[in-house]
């Protein structure tokens, strides 16, 4: 089978080439898995990040519309304030005549009775 030391090479050349082949196919599969995962974990965070600046959006534009709605409310009580401040001295006026004319009402009674 062997005749010479030359067909003992090849023979060591041929298995030594054919070892080395199937273990470059196996370290090119892992590397191949191994990317697949790195690429599923990286657009898990994209999306993630995604999530996230949606939702920073969203609150920024909750935040600015309650901060127009807040600015309209306190506009519309001032302007209630300072309407209702006009009244205020008319309601005043009013209560302090009602409560003369009840004192008056109860100098008349006492006066009656004695």
């Amino acid at each position: 089978m062997f005749n010479t030391s030359r067909d003992i090479l090849n023979l060591v050349l041929a298995i030594s080439i054919a070892g080395l082949s199937v273990f470059i196919c196996w370290s090119l599969f892992y590397l191949i898995a191994s990317l697949r995962s790195v690429y599923k974990v990286l657009k898990d965070v994209e999306e993630t990040v995604q999530k996230i600046g949606d939702l920073t959006r969203f609150v920024r534009d909750k935040v600015e519309s309650g901060a127009s709605v807040l600015n309209n409310l306190t506009e519309t009580i001032k302007d209630k304030l300072n309407n209702t401040g006009s009244y205020f001295m008319i309601i005043s006026e009013v209560l302090k005549r009602i409560f003369d004319f009840m004192q008056e009402k109860k100098a008349a009674k006492k006066a009656t009775k004695k």
